[in-house]
């Protein structure tokens, strides 16, 4: 968003630059110039034209190598008060995600086999782009949620010092993610952009936490879910009980009416 309209003010500043050279180059009025399409254009002689690579060429033999700079300042936020602009915001994105999981009772393991991103980020210029950095953001949050783990060992160092001790999600270990684009135009961003970026990844934190609960009925509070934690909260649910219980019946071949060996749950 920032960045952005700032890229927007740097590239109107080094189109006046190409366009003048253009203008002095052809010996006409700049506002005959235009740059439509990849082709630079005297509006007034449409047979004067010449590719934009070659527009460069032209404007670099007049101001060396071109460049320029550009910024953006946002409208004024909040009230004439002290805290008012704390929460404020040019433009607010809004992310909804839905998390499968499927949890083994016995062991405490979670599985996510599919995550869903819908996203609002305003206009999507890239959509490619656009869903690379939902994905991503996801992949984050999951990271965060089932294994990344900030231990702090007895002489007060990181326990996980290493890819080998942090422990992220692989390709194998990565569910498949579905991003879905919603788009709308937000006045203040470029080209009615927003922003992709970093908004998807804090919701997949409480869908999956929710899942869990849908599942099998156990509220998971404290990062990351891993498997002991969450047999813990199992066991004190008393549900790794019920689904030994539950085996047993079926091996003694008596019916039972306890939690199965794996549960199934999504959320939002």
């Amino acid at each position: 968003f920032m960045v952005g309209n700032a890229t927007i003010d740097a590239c109107r500043k080094l189109r006046a630059q190409i366009v003048g050279a253009l203008a002095e180059h052809w010996k006409c009025d700049a506002k005959r110039v235009r740059l439509i399409e990849g082709r630079a254009i005297d509006l007034e002689d449409p047979a004067r034209s010449l590719p934009i690579a070659q527009a460069f060429h032209v404007a670099e033999a007049r101001h060396d190598t071109l460049g320029s700079t550009g910024s953006y300042n946002t409208p004024k936020l909040g009230g004439d008060y002290r805290g008012g602009t704390i929460g404020a915001s040019p433009a607010y994105s809004f992310t909804a995600h839905v998390v499968e999981v499927e949890v083994d009772v016995e062991t405490g393991r979670l599985t996510v086999p599919h995550v869903w991103i819908a996203h609002d980020c305003g206009r999507a210029l890239n959509p490619m782009l656009v869903a690379g950095q939902m994905e991503g953001s996801a992949y984050m949050g999951l990271a965060e949620a089932l294994m990344e783990d900030h231990d702090v060992n007895r002489f007060g160092l990181h326990a996980g010092p290493s890819l080998l001790d942090y422990r992220m999600p692989t390709a194998v270990d990565t569910p498949e993610l579905h991003a879905l684009i919603v788009e709308s135009l937000d006045p203040e961003g470029p080209y009615g952009a927003k922003e992709a970026g970093e908004g998807p990844l804090h919701p997949v934190l409480p869908a999956l936490s929710n899942a869990i609960f849908d599942a099998v009925g156990v509220r998971m509070r404290h990062l990351p879910f891993t498997m002991p934690r969450v047999l813990r909260e199992l066991r004190a649910a008393g549900i790794d009980r019920r689904a030994r219980e539950r085996a047993q019946s079926r091996r003694d071949g008596r019916a039972s009416t306890a939690l199965p060996h794996a549960a199934h749950g999504g959320a939002r």
